[in-house]
């Protein structure tokens, strides 16, 4: 459950991280992109990369462009907010209709919002359960 423990006190930020791994191994950082908001570092000889996405220490809103679609058909446009566009409806009321649909989400993006609130301390902002989002 969302609330049952102390947020701040279970954070391990990913600069700590970072920092621990790079007492065991040299992390190279990359300009590598997957179009999100992870930020990428290789492991010479390795030949595999680390991601890091930091929502609390390194907000990283302004450059998102992830959405999700949940399992309702909701287009959920920030992990960190209640924002959604319901798409199945649009789907449901024009069958087929692939310019409604299209319409729909570009009216969506416009709603999305350009912050999220990830806080470590006091509750969640959020309602809705991460394997309720779906990804």
């Amino acid at each position: 459950m969302i609330g049952d423990h102390d947020r701040a006190e279970a954070y391990y930020s990913s600069d700590a991280i970072r920092a621990d791994l790079a007492r065991v191994f040299e992390l190279v950082p990359t300009t590598e992109s997957t179009g999100g908001p992870s930020r990428y570092y290789r492991v010479p000889g390795v030949g595999s990369r680390i991601g890091f996405i930091s929502p609390h220490s390194h907000n990283f809103c302004d450059a998102c462009n992830r959405v999700r679609v949940s399992a309702e058909g909701r287009l959920l446009l920030c992990l960190g907010q209640e924002h959604s566009a319901d798409l199945k409806r649009t789907l449901r009321t024009y069958p087929g209709d692939r310019e409604r649909l299209q319409q729909a989400i570009v009216a969506a993006m416009a709603l999305k919002p350009r912050g999220h609130d990830f806080r470590l301390e006091g509750q969640p902002a959020i309602l809705r359960h991460m394997n309720h989002t779906g990804g």
